[in-house]
């Protein structure tokens, strides 16, 4: 047995002692006593990870308390510019209240210790904030002020309560009322401001721009990379001749990528060919963890970001360029290590047998999707119209089974923003849906499937991708919602709800239908506890195929590798890795959200019309959320703002109704709208109806 692998069974018993036999406040002292232990250095690393995961709260006097014994949680503090928040549990039970002069030194998102108080009105648990485990960003953005002798900055975020002063310099006048980024300094004490230090000037080419770099920055993203990462990268040198006699050699075989037109990061090829009467699919995977290696500078960034950005005007890769763009990425004609998944399919289509082995391939061609695209229409001019057929058959079946086995496609629309030169939108157009995004979809679920079969036959502990069972009391809501519509849930599964999807499609309802059942499901999530893919209809389920943009999967790779080389099994916190990386998935989907939605606002700002079409998609207390037509971004309309009567939500909660005309106006009703108010820097968009075009 390794001393690596020692230590950490050492280390586990130690934090089994601390978390099962320590019932009351104690100190490094006790735990040294009570173990006969002298290696007072390792209790506290071993302290300092249980802090940081919540399980231990640091007290006075040098003691140390379990949260589970004080009524202690953790969670992430969502704050309301009001001046209020709420801890979001980590253990996913109701969320815990906490007014303003209760919370602390913590601020807007960041990861925090919540002492359960009791319960306000009987239903909401009220709490205080008693630590903050982690910051969700240590910079800020805002504007400089200053009032006498004091400078201070007003947050951009209005989630953000209190300004932030700065220490006065001889350099600060030349920025007063310019936007800076500011490095937050410990916050001690809740009675006095947070401090900072003034980093830069956040300078910008124009306004999409300048909205896109307080994104990365509120999201707690990077554009840069640490000096030791790049060190790190410098030091990396690629020789295919290096490891090529421990791979399989499919350098001659006909393997491609399929990428959007502006992807420049390719970590996916594929190929196909028939063996006698099987179908071999090979799904090749950029190997990521060849070049990064357990527990380097550019991991540890890795993690941090957990992912790579994709906003509209830029992207904030997760690697540095060297690897993303170039030594790992699938270029066409370059010699390029990767990790292959083999998939044999029987006549059938149904899946055989499976490997997964290291490899070394020279992609023979970079085609994007309407390239393929054109090649299944066309009558088999290209060289490799053979393979894109055969894959295209193999893709149609692959569907055709997933919805017997219950897989959800909501095929939600997505929008291409094309910019001109200096950076403004130009277009705002539907993405077309193609046969080529599917064919790579379904290939890349089959090969993530495998992969977590393998990893689950083969290593103790990994990190799965799930996505739970919706919420009961969600589906039975979703059940009377939908007989509004004429709908009549019979058994709720995949498969039902599946065939509602594809029923109401065509109809004018079927827009609202889906995003229905769209909002009664739960959140997919990485975890250690296999619970399956139910949008996917899966048992087993991770994520593999992008390695060079989502860290869970570089993990997967790292574990592969093990079981290749047969060493001792990874010492990772994998739940840790995996609760980080659902995080930071969430922050980059916000990111790009409010990127994109901040695009269609100066768009509108800029192309305002007289009148747009949309299609009402929420019911809120305060007022209806308009989905604007090909546009796809939903505005408010105030129930001030409809003027003809008093409107009151209906008890259904789908429907309004005027107090005096009993007017009626549903989810699902197609409007044409006027605009209010629009102010992209606030994500702001008000909407008047001005008529309702069809019920």
């Amino acid at each position: 047995m390794s001393k690596k692998k020692k230590k950490d069974q050492k280390e586990t018993s130690i934090e089994k002692f601390i978390k099962n036999r320590l019932k009351k406040p104690f100190t490094i002292k006790d735990i040294l006593k009570f173990l006969k232990f002298e290696d007072k250095k390792r209790i506290e690393t071993i302290l300092e990870e249980l802090i940081k995961n919540g399980e231990v709260v640091k007290l006075k006097n040098n003691k140390y308390g379990l949260s589970s014994q004080m009524n202690i949680v953790s969670g992430i503090l969502d704050v309301n510019p009001k001046g209020f928040g709420f801890v979001i549990r980590d253990d996913l039970q109701d969320d815990i209240f906490v007014p303003l002069h209760l919370m602390g030194t913590a601020l807007d998102k960041d990861r925090v210790l919540v002492k359960i108080l009791g319960k306000s009105d009987g239903k909401r648990k009220d709490g205080k904030i008693v630590s903050v485990i982690e910051r969700r960003s240590d910079r800020i953005t805002g504007v400089l002020k200053s009032s006498g002798k004091f400078f201070f900055v007003v947050p951009d975020d209005k989630k953000i309560l209190k300004n932030i002063f700065i220490e006065k310099n001889k350099n600060l006048d030349n920025l007063i009322d310019k936007r800076v980024i500011v490095k937050l300094n410990d916050w001690l004490s809740p009675k006095l401001n947070p401090t900072g230090v003034i980093e830069s000037e956040l300078k910008s080419r124009n306004t999409l721009d300048l909205v896109e770099k307080m994104i990365v920055i509120e999201n707690n993203f990077f554009d840069s990379f640490p000096k030791d990462v790049m060190e790190e990268v410098k030091r990396i040198n690629f020789n295919p001749k290096d490891d090529i006699d421990r791979r399989i050699d499919l350098r001659d075989k006909n393997i491609f990528t399929i990428d959007p037109v502006n992807a420049k990061d390719f970590d996916d090829a594929v190929s196909i060919n028939i063996r006698g009467e099987k179908i071999v699919l090979g799904v090749h995977i950029a190997d990521v963890s060849y070049f990064v290696k357990e527990n380097s500078s550019i991991e540890k960034e890795a993690m941090k970001r957990g992912t790579s950005l994709y906003l509209v005007t830029k992207n904030v890769p997760m690697l540095p360029e060297k690897l993303s763009n170039d030594l790992c990425s699938l270029k066409p004609y370059e010699e390029r290590y990767t990790i292959t998944c083999e998939v044999i399919f029987n006549k059938d289509y149904d899946i055989e047998n499976y490997q997964i082995y290291p490899s070394v391939i020279k992609s023979k061609r970079r085609f994007t999707y309407d390239e393929v695209e054109k090649i299944l229409n066309s009558k088999g001019s290209d060289p490799f119209y053979k393979d894109i057929f055969l894959m295209d058959k193999l893709s149609k079946e692959l569907t055709k089974k997933s919805f017997f086995d219950g897989r959800i496609d909501f095929d939600i629309p997505e929008v291409e923003i094309t910019l001109t030169d200096d950076g403004r939108i130009k277009t705002i157009q539907e993405k077309k849906r193609l046969s080529s995004h599917k064919l790579i979809e379904n290939f890349m679920i089959v090969a993530n499937t495998m992969v977590s079969k393998y990893l689950t036959e083969n290593c103790k502990v990994t990190i799965y991708r799930t996505h739970e069972k919706p919420d009961f009391e969600k589906l039975q809501h979703l059940k009377m919602v939908l007989k509004y519509y004429n709908i009549n849930l019979k058994k709720i599964d995949g498969k039902e709800l599946q065939s509602i999807i594809e029923k109401s499609k065509n109809k004018e309802y079927g827009f609202i239908v889906r995003e229905l059942i769209l909002r009664s499901m739960m959140k997919a999530k990485y975890t250690t506890k296999n619970s399956g893919h139910y949008g996917l209809g899966l048992k087993y389920y991770t994520h593999f195929t992008s390695p060079i943009r989502r860290f869970p999967d570089l993990i997967v790779h790292r574990q592969i590798r093990t079981i290749f080389e047969k060493k001792y099994p990874l010492v990772y916190d994998f739940e840790h890795i995996a609760k980080n990386s659902t995080e930071r998935e969430i922050a980059a989907e916000k990111a790009e959200r409010m990127a994109y939605d901040a695009a269609k606002l100066y768009y509108i700002k800029e192309n305002r019309k007289k009148f747009y079409d949309g299609v009402v998609t929420s019911i809120t207390p305060f007022g209806l959320f308009i989905q604007l037509k090909d546009l796809y971004i939903d505005g408010l309309v105030r129930y001030r703002d409809i003027e003809d009567d008093y409107y009151r939500v209906c008890d259904d909660e789908v429907s309004i109704y005027g107090v005096n005309t009993k007017r009626i106006i549903s989810l699902g009703d197609k409007v044409r709208v006027k605009i209010l108010n629009v102010i992209p820097e606030k994500m702001m968009l008000d909407l008047k109806i001005e008529k309702i075009l069809k019920k």
